[in-house]
């Protein structure tokens, strides 16, 4: 058994990870974890699990997170492992051997390595680091001791790639002390110590280029985000750069004589600190400058500044410009982007994968996410990484006028390589190859922006080992991963910090912060796509009185929206209808109708509904609109669709010849209620066999190609408890689209989920199905209309809202066509009087039930009648009735098909039997009610159960196991 904190807090045995549960509940086995072998204050363990001041519930949630870890170390073995969680007075303590928490065998190798020597210290050094498997602490709450221990284990972390950096030094190999620091630096590029250690290394592994270039752009960084010039250790760093001069040239393979421009050697070079150092013939190439062919490489002369700048004065040398005798530096490529924010963990994917050997990633997303920014944006920070020069290209592989001419791109890319265009091959073939062999024994980054397919980009791909090339697409290009292992980046949207600093960019902070929430609208509004947050932002530039707030509202007309997001040919619309046009035409199809439903995720029934289509066929169009970046895949088997293409299609679906050319978009909402509603009769009757069917489907209801199947009440529970949403959406979209037979019936249907939740929320919802079925002319005033209240009513006695429970089920019997329908509405009548203290009513109301449901041979509604007189019973103080009461129900129960009544009528029984004295059988009685209501999620028949054992007993373990439920509910666990 092993502890985790170096990345996702867990417990790893030998069968594998266990499942911890909720945050907070890893975030207490992190408390614990952090101070091993110690106890840790219930005090201390509230500031780990919520991020403010506790709840005054918090022991009691502590506790049951403490006892359900417990139980979960105890069963996986963990006494043997040496390991124990203890409780004290007023703390808890995680007793385990040392060596088995990830964080302190970090530590502990991280000390041995500072006494030995540089060599071992890099293979403990190593081995320390490769412990680490994410950001520490993951997964937790953000209470502020776990951020305080999570910050001082990454700053351990930091230390340790600093160590392993200056092993690396010490024993001369800068190049891999480079590596390590360039990764790092990419999180945290402000760190002057971090840059100060890697212009060092670059200097010493020869490429001294890159290093003054790190030296520049950090300097710009620190004035540009905190105003601040380099700190000493930085200042220094780059005065031993500038004045030891380059060092000795390394040994390099001989490379073969290559093309070269007719005006290359006319090219004067700058030399690579001082803009205005004299050309000489054989000095080192600048960034993006092919070396010379016409001798051997020499190395250049040390220039020596006039003044050396102070610490605390900026150096005033401009960053190396490169030559473009050769071919393209940065001018090669478009202009960095302006107000480029965030992106660090792609940014920082960049730049651990290209330290591979010729790596081909591919950065891929949305149309209007910004991966042209993004590639465009690393490469300009990135073109000294690559002196041989750059080279990049359009594709235009989603443009309006078809892709560019590959062959044209390729003779391009020969030209700037040097070849005469009279020299450049007849033959795409030929020409390929030269292409190839004169990238070779270079190192050249490649950008290839907007790539259509993967045939496009083969060819393309430059020949040599210390290449580059970054792809841009709105395809996965899986062709390229299978046959170049080429390495995915995906960028997805901005989130609320990104996006506002964004907008900060266009209009300046002090216009973003005077309007916060409108900021975090617009993002929303815009969602979170850079391109139509830049078109925003260009819009409110240009008006510079119209408020944040006042754009917000602008944009939430959706007929505007995608207007106001355009600006000439640019924005949503123009992206989204270039991805469209290369999309099938029953791929198409399969978006419109993904844009009718209701919102939220989607799954495989669902879409199949939605274009009225197999099974099969769904998959595959919602394969290649994944592939498209047109939905999302999640990893769950569900889909979603983003806002923007859902407003897109839903604006141009309708002029499109696609959206009827077929199943479509019309029909498809219908479809979608008709396959929920088949879905739900499944669903009750795999959780409740024994019930009868509540109301029957309207005429021609569609029958679905697929749906899904369920074997057992868990199952089909757990169906409705994860489909709520969707079907509370799809409820109102039905009423919107008048299908109101539809939209009742589909409110009602939910009902096994609602007899076991029923604090929660339901009432709106069917107060809309109410509606629905009083315009229903086949229910209003009838049988429908009768269940729709008997049902809301009976929830409203549940939320202690009397007065309109009574409204509802005094007129609910006198609608009901069906003896089981009144039955109901006047067994929950009665339950209401009792409620109100009106007891001969209540008394009245449920033995008329009783005998309907008798007449009718309705075992359910006879049992539920059975169990309410039998609660009247107890209240009343006449126990033996109630005793007969409840074992005349239990007779008409089957356990394993009606679970939550048998569960009740159990707790009714034990509670009479105490009442009669008779307390071992009650004990017993209560203790199978407990049980079986916490095995099937029945949390409010068991907290019932507990709280009798706990008062009846004294014994302490029922308030612990009543104190765990509590956490368990708080979490939001989810409930059978």
């Amino acid at each position: 058994m092993e502890f985790k904190l170096l990345g996702t807090v867990g417990i790893v045995t030998e069968s594998g990870r266990l499942t911890l549960g909720p945050p907070k509940r890893c975030s207490l086995l992190a408390a614990l974890l952090l101070l091993p072998n110690r106890p840790v204050p219930v005090s201390a363990l509230g500031k780990a699990l919520w991020e403010g001041e506790p709840p005054v519930r918090a022991r009691s949630v502590v506790q049951g997170h403490v006892s359900h870890l417990r139980g979960l170390i105890e069963g996986s073995g963990g006494i043997g492992h040496g390991v124990e969680l203890v409780t004290h007075t007023g703390a808890y303590e995680l007793r385990t051997p040392a060596d088995r928490v990830d964080s302190v065998r970090f530590k502990e190798l991280v000390r041995q390595a500072r006494s030995r020597p540089d060599a071992e210290a890099v293979q403990l050094l190593h081995r320390a680091l490769a412990l680490w498997q994410g950001p520490a602490l993951t997964g937790t709450t953000a209470g502020p001791l776990l951020l305080d221990a999570a910050r001082a284990l990454e700053e351990e972390r930091v230390g340790a790639v600093e160590r392993l950096a200056d092993a690396y030094g010490t024993l001369g190999q800068y190049e891999r002390a480079a590596a390590e620091l360039d990764a790092e630096i990419a999180a945290y590029p402000l760190r002057e110590s971090l840059v100060a250690a890697l212009i060092l290394a670059l200097h010493r592994s020869g490429r001294r280029a890159q290093a003054v270039e790190r030296f520049h752009y950090t300097r710009r960084l620190l004035a540009d985000e905190l105003g601040v010039c380099p700190g000493p250790r930085l200042t220094h760093a780059f005065e031993e750069v500038l004045r030891d001069g380059p060092p000795a040239p390394r040994h390099t393979r001989p490379s073969p004589a290559r093309p070269q421009s007719p005006d290359a050697s006319s090219c004067p070079a700058a030399g690579p600190s001082s803009p205005g150092a004299s050309p000489s013939p054989g000095a080192s190439p600048s960034p993006g400058e092919l070396p010379s062919s016409s001798g051997p490489e020499t190395p250049a002369e040390p220039v020596t500044p006039a003044r050396l700048p102070s610490p605390a004065e900026p150096p005033t040398c401009a960053p190396p410009a490169p030559r473009t005798g050769a071919f393209g530096g940065r001018g090669s490529l478009p202009r960095s982007p302006g107000g480029f924010t965030g992106r660090a963990a792609q940014l920082a994917r960049l730049d651990a994968l290209t330290a591979e050997d010729a790596p081909v990633c591919l950065v891929t997303g949305p149309a209007g996410v910004g991966k042209t920014a993004l590639a465009v944006h690393w490469a300009h920070h990135n073109a000294g990484r690559f002196p041989d020069g750059l080279l990049f290209a359009d594709l235009a592989g989603f443009g309006a006028h078809g892709p560019a001419d590959g062959e044209a791109v390729l003779h391009g890319f020969l030209r700037r390589l040097g070849v005469a265009p009279e020299d450049i091959p007849d033959s795409a073939e030929a020409a390929g190859a030269l292409y190839r062999e004169l990238t070779a024994d270079r190192r050249v980054l490649v950008v290839l922006d907007d790539a259509g397919s993967s045939a496009h980009v083969r060819p393309l791909l430059p020949g040599g080992a210390d290449c580059v090339t970054l792809v841009t697409s709105r395809d996965r290009l899986g062709g390229l991963i299978v046959s170049e292992a080429a390495r995915p980046v995906p960028v997805g949207i901005l989130d609320d910090g990104e996006s506002a600093a964004l907008l900060v960019s266009v209009l300046g902070s002090r216009r973003v912060a005077a309007e916060p929430a409108a900021a975090r609208r617009l993002a929303g509004l815009c969602g979170g796509l850079p391109l139509a947050l830049r078109v925003v932002a260009a819009r409110l530039a240009y008006q510079p009185d119209t408020s944040l707030d006042g754009m917000a509202a602008q944009l939430l007309d959706d007929d505007r929206r995608l207007a106001l997001l355009s600006v000439d040919d640019r924005g949503p619309r123009a992206a989204l209808g270039a991805s469209l046009r290369h999309v099938a035409p029953q791929d198409r199809r399969m978006l419109y109708a993904l844009a009718s439903h209701p919102g939220g995720r989607i799954d495989v029934h669902a879409a199949a509904a939605l274009a009225g289509t197999t099974e099969d066929a769904a998959l595959g169009a919602l394969d290649t609109l994944a592939g498209a970046h047109l939905v999302v895949e999640e990893r769950d088997g569900h889909w979603s669709l983003h806002d923007m293409i859902r407003l897109y299609v839903r604006t141009t679906a309708p002029r499109s010849e696609d959206a009827v050319a077929g199943p479509g978009a019309q029909g498809a909402l219908r479809r979608l209620v008709d396959l929920l509603l088949r879905t739900c009769l499944a669903a009750t009757e795999a959780a409740e066999p024994s019930s009868q069917v509540c109301c029957a489907l309207p005429p021609e209801t569609w029958l679905p190609f697929t749906r899904p199947e369920f074997t057992s009440r868990p199952q089909a529970l757990h169906w409705y408890a994860e489909q709520r949403e969707l079907l509370a959406r799809t409820v109102a979209a039905a009423r919107a689209g008048g299908l109101h037979a539809q939209a009742w019936r589909l409110g009602i249907l939910q009902w096994p989920l609602m007899i076991l939740r029923p604090r929660d929320e339901w009432c709106p919802l069917l107060a809309d199905a109410l509606d629905s079925a009083q315009r229903d002319p086949h229910a209003a005033g009838g049988d429908g209309e009768s269940r729709v209240r008997a049902l809301l009513g009976w929830l409203l006695i549940e939320q202690d809202r009397l007065p309109e429970a009574l409204r509802h089920l005094e007129a609910a019997p006198a609608m009901a066509v069906d003896p089981v329908s009144e039955a109901t509405a006047r067994i929950n009548l009665g339950m209401a009087y009792a409620r109100a203290g009106e007891v001969r009513r209540a008394q009245a109301a449920c033995l008329r039930g009783l005998a309907l449901a008798v007449r009718c041979g309705h075992l359910p509604s006879q049992r539920l009648a059975l169990q309410h007189l039998a609660r009247m019973a107890l209240d009343s103080g006449r126990p033996e009735q109630a005793l007969a009461r409840v074992r005349q129900a239990l007779t008409l129960t089957r356990a394993e098909e009606e679970v939550a009544g048998w569960v009740w009528l159990r707790l009714q029984c034990g509670q009479a039997l105490w009442q009669l004295g008779r307390t071992a059988e009650a004990l017993a009685e209560l203790e199978e009610s407990a049980g079986r209501a916490e095995a099937h999620g029945l949390h409010e028949s068991a907290g019932h159960a507990l709280e009798l054992l706990s008062r009846i007993t004294g014994a302490q373990e029922y308030a612990e196991r009543r104190a765990a439920l509590a956490a368990r509910v708080e979490e939001g666990v989810p409930r059978a």
